[in-house]
């Protein structure tokens, strides 16, 4: 099922080097930061050859290359920008890392690495707008080596739920109908769901809810541009006149304009995030428990740290509905009749 224009998406993708400030705080500040405090905080593991998909990878090397505590000695690039992509080599290049780079214009939905080729393929932002999830998540699973970790951040849940309420009350009142103007989203369940249905190994998420504040709809939507983020459904409607946009802006500043607080007189706008991380199967990774394997008896529990303030409890319920709860206490039996 063809939902995005990955052609319009490459288009927009190649403008965002004329806006580093804008794209810094995106890219890095709500996604790669929290990509690498997900590196950091796991004890002891090297990921040699990493894959970086998604502009603006230079920003990744700047915060791993100093300290280098992946151990990466290789990084390929891949982007389907080629203007993103020249623009971080250039970068890459400058720093002097000594880092073997390699970067590729390519849509990651025609993956082509071999099997076993990384240790570590990091999604920034870029998973949200493929339209071949299952099977391009497929592929990342099978040019991991065994113990390689997919990681990653999406945009999806309730982002930018505003501008889409106001566009289309705009939309419905000025044209009589509705179209869609805002990119569907991922949910944070559905990541889990795909990368369990795969078998993916070890899968954790969690979600990060932001709220950003601008000086109107139109701000919003010119920082959206800027960071190569704007709609691009495949289907989507070509040509919005001038007065639905106005007549949104207007809607928009009457439900969402902060009105006391730091923020006063700014409009707010809903970037929900999904950080996740899976892994590829391996010998050396925990394995969950078989099904009916005992846990640890609290009596058992209580006899061997000799804890007399250990207490279990034992409900029971006689024919005719009457409920004893009885207290076990090592050495002592009391018994309560509610």
């Amino acid at each position: 099922m063809k939902v995005f224009d990955r052609s319009l998406k490459a288009l927009h993708r190649g403008r965002i080097v004329k806006h580093p400030e804008d794209c810094k705080f995106y890219y890095y500040d709500l996604g790669i930061y929290n990509l690498i405090q997900r590196l950091n905080s796991i004890q002891g593991k090297q990921f040699q050859n990493v894959c970086f998909i998604g502009p603006y990878a230079h920003l990744f090397v700047n915060d791993i290359f100093p300290r280098n505590f992946i151990g990466m000695q290789g990084l390929t690039i891949v982007d389907l920008s080629s203007e993103s992509l020249n623009y971080s080599l250039q970068k890459i290049k400058e720093m002097k890392t000594g880092i073997r780079v390699v970067g590729l214009k390519q849509d990651e939905e025609s993956w082509t690495f071999p099997k076993d080729y990384f240790n570590l393929i990091v999604n920034n932002f870029q998973i949200n707008w493929l339209n071949q999830v299952h099977s391009t998540a497929a592929r990342w699973l099978e040019s991991l080596a065994p113990d390689g970790a997919l990681l990653g951040t999406a945009i999806g849940g309730d982002s930018l739920q505003e501008l889409r309420i106001c566009l289309s009350l705009a939309e419905q009142e000025r044209d009589g109908g509705i179209s869609t103007h805002v990119s569907p989203m991922l949910e944070l369940t559905d990541i889990g769901n795909i990368l369990n249905r795969l078998e993916y190994k070890l899968v954790t998420s969690s979600a990060d809810a932001n709220m950003l504040y601008f000086d109107d709809m139109f701000a919003l939507m010119t920082f959206l541009q800027n960071i190569g983020e704007n709609n691009a459904i495949h289907n989507r409607r070509l040509r919005v006149s001038q007065d639905v946009f106005v007549a949104a802006s207007a809607i928009y500043s009457s439900l969402f304009t902060e009105k006391t607080g730091k923020y006063e007189g700014k409009v707010k706008a809903t970037f929900d995030l999904a950080h996740y991380i899976a892994w590829k199967e391996h010998d050396s990774q925990q394995k969950p428990l078989k099904p009916g394997t005992r846990g640890v008896d609290i009596r058992t529990l209580a006899n061997e740290i000799e804890d007399e303030d250990m207490v279990q409890a034992t409900i029971m319920e006689d024919t005719h509905g009457k409920v004893d709860v009885q207290f076990l206490k090592k050495g002592k039996n009391t018994q309560i009749k509610p």
